[in-house]
Formats: C-alpha cells, structure tokens, sequence
C-alpha cells in the first residue's frame, strides 16, 4: 500500500522524527494568518510539477481548494489537502530506504541534494549520493555521515522501516533551518500490503489510487486469516456486468483482455488459485455475484495440477443453487476430479434450472470469453 503524504508523516512521527506541522483539509477550515504551503494529496508523483504545491495566504487556499477537492487531479480524485506550515530553509537533504528484491535487504539512499528527483542527481552527480545495504542483523552503518544529528535521524528512520513492514519510505527533502533543526517537509512510504495484521497503524485500505469498495475489503478478508491457497486477495470492482473467477494470474489476464476484446464488460478482477478449500471458493463466489445488473459469469483457468477442481468448482456451484439466478454461466475448467465436477454441475443445471455451459481443456479459454459474451447479449436482449 503507498501512502499520501500526511499518512507517511504519521509513520516519522511514530519514530519522533520532527515534521512539519499541517491542518488537513476535506472540506472547510479556519481562517489563517501568513502563508502556509498547499500540498494535493494524492499516491501520483510530480503534484510539485502538475501544481499541486502552491505557497499560499488564507484567500488563495480558500481558492485553490474549491478548485481541487473532490476535482480530478493526476488521474485521481482528490479528498484531502494538507495545508503545511512553511519552514524556513537553510539546506535540503534527500534520505530514504528501500527494500531491494534482488540483493534481499534493505538499501539506504542519502544525498545532500534534496528537494528534487533523486534519479536525476544521481546520473548527474553521483558522487553526491551515498547507497549502503543494510545487514538486518547488524543494522544502520554509524559512519554514514558526519552530521550526528542526522545520524540520528536516519537510525530512527530504519527503525520507522522496520517496525512498519515498509517496503520503502523516504524524506524528501528532510529540511535543516537556519536554527539547525532537522524537518522532514515531505514523505512518501510504501507498505508490504501481507504483513497489514501487525501494522501499528491501520490504515483505510484502498485500490489503486481511490478507497477500497466495500467489495474488495471483504474480498481481501478471506485470505488474511486462512492461508489455504488464494481466494480473493486481488480483487478489483469494474463497471461491467459480467462476473468473473479466475484460476491463475496469466488465465486472468488473458480473459480479460480477450472479453474485452469480444465486447464484454467485466465487472471485476478475481482470481482463485493454489487449490483453495471449498468454502474460501464459495466465499469469492458470494461476493463476485454480490451485484445488481449481471448478465453472466464466467469461470475460467488453465488446466490445474494440483488444484482439485470439483471441490473448488463446489463452491461456485453452492452459490449458484442458492442465488439461481437467470443470466448465463460459462465454465472452462479442467484438471484433477473434473469428470465428478461435470457431473455435479450438469445435475444441478437441470434441477435447479441454471444456465450453466461447462467446457473442458478442447475449448480454448479465448473461445470460453467469445461463448460468454454471445450468451450474455442474447441475455440481455431477451430480458
């Protein structure tokens, strides 16, 4: 999960690293003296660049907020503003530290050149940016720099990495002022979304760049506590009317773009896979079909190896019995004990009269996507 600024400051405060002061804004505010700095919140970068920073009195925030709020900015949204209090600047400093996939530990990153895009000056200027690895059992390097005191800060930022399962955080720029106090004036931190059960704050979950639907969170419910395969853990709601259950991240894809293609709507992106116990299935189900106006469902993956396709097919099928409803459900499934899935489903199609079409591995999962969205106009047309 990325942060917005004012939620990454609560991070650095947490570890008692000083930042600047701000009053967040959602709506109306209190009258104010003097200059404040205007910062857009949102998870894209170059607001600065885009004009989402802007050095402004009590009438222009009063201005610029109506202009922002609740307007699209940056492909997003926008719901809260942050006025920040305006620190005066003796120097600025780049700090940060990142987790690196392929050395498998946390990088650090310092510069005393902040306030701009660390990229550019380090193919600029690389002898201006130091880059050390961090040893998890020894931890931060004490010779980093000469300055104590943002010695001390950087311990503490580790410390803030750390306990915060980030997967990176930075300060840009970390401020000092002409009292030679240390201010971190910006933040940006990312979360490792599966360690969420022991973050020490819980922060709303969102998709993408906007809040989560109530959909996803339940979604993204049934594998925090139930390790058992996956169902649910990517989950996002679409616009269109025809449900989808997946089984593997490439199958997904591949279905989506191909219904797309063949003019269908999906209206969302799931998938299930690892061999899931039934009820984690039968959970996903409930909450793909959770919604008004569906024209049909498909249910679609590659050929499994180990993911028992009856018993997770169960699922979807207990949903079904119990909801019956009218539009059209393809399935492409194949894999161990789909003979008795077949079996199962074909029963249940004629006894509780559902308008299930049940292709094996001959039908190729395009062609599943194409059927689907032939079934579904026809549907559509003849409501």
């Amino acid at each position: 999960m990325k942060l917005k600024e004012f939620e990454g400051k609560q991070l650095l405060e947490s570890s008692n690293i000083l930042v600047s002061k701000g009053i967040l804004v959602t709506n109306t505010f209190e009258p104010f003296e003097g200059e404040k700095v205007l910062k857009v919140q949102t998870l894209a970068g170059g607001r600065g660049k885009a004009g989402g920073i802007k050095v402004v009195n009590f009438e222009e925030a009063q201005e610029l907020t109506t202009k922002f709020l609740n307007k699209e900015f940056l492909n997003e949204t926008i719901t809260e503003i942050l006025l920040d209090e305006k620190i005066e600047i003796s120097h600025e400093y780049y700090l940060g530290i990142m987790f690196d996939t392929s050395k498998r530990k946390p990088i650090l990153i310092f510069s005393e050149e902040g306030g701009v895009n660390i990229g550019d000056v380090r193919k600029n200027f690389p002898e201006k940016v130091i880059i050390k690895e961090i040893d998890y059992l020894k931890g931060i390097d004490s010779n980093i720099t000469t300055n104590l005191k943002i010695q001390e800060i950087i311990t503490k930022l580790y410390d803030c990495f750390v306990k915060n399962d980030c997967r990176m955080i930075e300060i840009n720029p970390l401020v000092e002022t002409p009292e030679g106090k240390f201010v971190a004036v910006d933040c940006v931190a990312v979360l490792d979304d599966d360690a969420r059960y022991r973050w020490p704050i819980q922060f709303e979950e969102r998709t993408d760049n906007r809040k989560s639907t109530k959909r996803e969170i339940t979604a993204h419910d049934i594998d925090r506590n139930d390790h058992r395969g996956v169902a649910g853990k990517t989950f996002i709601d679409l616009d269109g009317d025809i449900a989808i259950l997946t089984s593997g991240g490439g199958a997904t894809m591949t279905l989506m773009d191909a219904l797309i293609q063949f003019g269908g709507k999906p209206a969302n992106f799931t998938e299930y896979s690892g061999n899931p116990p039934q009820e984690k299935v039968e959970a996903l189900t409930r909450i793909v079909l959770d919604k008004e106006n569906l024209s049909g469902l498909l249910v679609a993956g590659v050929v499994a190896n180990f993911t028992n396709i009856y018993k997770t097919l169960q699922g979807v099928l207990n949903v079904l019995i119990e909801k019956k409803p009218k539009f059209p459900i393809v399935i492409r499934r194949a894999g161990p004990h789909d003979e008795e899935a077949k079996e199962a489903l074909m029963k249940a199609k004629e006894e509780h009269s559902l308008d299930i079409h049940y292709f094996d591995e001959n039908t190729a999962m395009t062609e599943a996507a194409k059927i689907m969205v032939e079934l579904s106009e026809k549907y559509k047309k003849e409501k």
